[in-house]
């Protein structure tokens, strides 16, 4: 059934046992108050801030690639997006800088033409959105690396540097096509500041493999890829922790929260 916001409130107070959604944490959190009538299983992906976090021994063309893949695809909406870049200082420089003129050399314009690589926001109200956090952001002290205004629902990969905790673009979900990249001097700097959102969704580290391991061990998140992205092999569940959700789709493990367990007795 197709539908708006109304549609949605009323099937999840209709006679349904168990209510999937994919959406905001705010919505979420309506949709948990009025299933709980019917003690209504729940299974709900609510958003993320993903962090990447560039250790000081990553290879840095690979983490670079990613960050840029991985913050402009889709113009930034999508729920695994990078939206926080943690990157160890001694490799920052190199790093702001390339990541930067891989956003400037991006081209951007019709979807429908098959060299356009980022296309336009869903709507003005997001643009809005994101906008509205990125100057907030330059007047709290972050650098703009790369990005401009732009015409229509239209928003230029954007690369903000000097990005500190306290920021609005740091705890809202952002959705846009917008790398933010902090500076860090150790792993437990790194750690401690991707694990500080209510968000666990999901992340990425680069480097070392062994080095990447530890630090990734320490996210509070359902996901997270060792030198690539968080999706796991075919038939890994998709999950988040914390306020990013809870229950998880996909694999058979994520299909069998779709039904009953029912044990049945038989007398010899």
């Amino acid at each position: 059934m197709h539908g708006d916001e109304e549609q949605g409130k009323a099937l999840v107070v209709a006679d349904v046992n168990l209510i999937a959604f994919v959406g905001s944490r705010a919505a979420g959190k309506h949709i948990m108050r009025e299933a709980a009538g019917g003690l209504k299983r729940l299974v709900l992906e609510l958003g993320g801030k993903n962090a990447l976090i560039v250790l000081e021994d990553a290879n840095l063309d690979a983490a670079v690639t990613f960050a840029a893949s991985n913050c402009f695809r889709n113009a930034g909406q999508v729920c695994v997006s990078t939206e926080r870049i943690f990157v160890h200082e001694r490799v920052a420089d190199e790093f702001e800088t390339q990541l930067a003129k891989r956003a400037t050399a991006m081209v951007q314009g019709d979807p429908a033409d098959e060299a356009t690589q980022i296309g336009p926001m869903v709507d003005a109200a997001q643009k809005a959105h994101v906008v509205s956090l990125v100057n907030d952001a330059i007047k709290d002290g972050a650098r703009m690396l790369a990005g401009a205004d732009a015409k229509g629902n239209f928003i230029r990969p954007t690369v903000l540097a000097g990005i500190r905790a306290p920021m609005r673009i740091m705890q809202e979900e952002t959705f846009g096509p917008v790398a933010c990249i902090t500076r860090i001097s150790s792993d437990e700097q790194a750690i401690q500041m991707a694990n500080s959102t209510p968000y666990g969704l999901g992340g990425a580290v680069f480097g070392e493999t062994s080095h990447a391991q530890r630090v990734a061990s320490l996210l509070d998140t359902g996901m997270v890829g060792i030198n690539k992205g968080c999706g796991g092999a075919a038939g890994s569940p998709w999950v988040g922790a914390k306020e990013s959700g809870f229950g998880f789709l996909r694999g058979k493990a994520g299909h069998r929260q779709f039904t009953q367990i029912r044990v049945i007795s038989i007398a010899k």
